[in-house]
């Protein structure tokens, strides 16, 4: 019984939800926020494109970022062959 007092004094379903009312915050009205807008639209629309390809600096991006996990990886595994190799007699 006690248990049951204390979980719902600390459950945040205790008190009732806020009932729905207008947002809190203006919308802006400036030309960053119809870009970014803009943007999201482009970003969101079913055009068959990837994320990354949707933009000319994204790809650059992605192909760097895959260039250089090859890279990375390729570096890891060749480090741990060198560490589980044994020495070479010279």
């Amino acid at each position: 019984m006690l248990g049951k007092v204390v979980f719902r004094h600390l459950s945040s379903l205790a008190e009732p939800l806020p009932r729905v009312t207008q947002g809190r915050y203006p919308v802006p009205n400036d030309s960053r926020f119809k870009q970014l807008m803009e943007k999201q639209t482009r970003f969101c629309r079913d055009d068959g494109l990837l994320v990354w390809q949707k933009a000319g600096a994204d790809v650059t991006i992605y192909r760097f970022a895959v260039i250089g996990s090859a890279v990375a990886t390729i570096s890891s595994i060749y480090g741990l062959w060198r560490l589980i190799s044994p020495p070479q007699n010279a």
